[in-house]
């Protein structure tokens, strides 16, 4: 597993397909939609919000799965469901807590 995604990271690639593993031999294509700032606990910290689209029909309950880039390992993150995509499409959220960069 890769560190924990930044997110500048993130918000660079916003769009980009990814990977979301259901199993070690099942992929799901997924999407990232958008990455916004969140309400952070302390002034060192900073929160982020990734919300990836799931593909049409495809609906996953709140877990802890793995995602990443094609051909990368990922991450192992919670997501939860979240509002659908202005297309119709459903939509995990993961929230990141992580200390400010210097």
């Amino acid at each position: 597993m890769h560190p924990m995604p930044s997110f500048a990271l993130l918000t660079e690639i916003v769009g980009q397909p990814f990977h979301l593993w259901l199993s070690p031999e099942q992929v799901l294509p997924i999407e990232l939609l958008a990455v916004e700032e969140g309400t952070a606990m302390t002034p060192r910290h900073q929160c982020y919000l990734a919300h990836f689209a799931l593909p049409s029909q495809c609906s996953l309950p709140q877990d802890v799965y793995r995602l990443g880039l094609p051909g990368e390992p990922g991450w192992e993150l919670l997501l939860t469901p979240a509002m659908p995509a202005p297309d119709g499409r459903p939509v995990l959220q993961a929230v990141f807590h992580t200390d400010r960069p210097a």
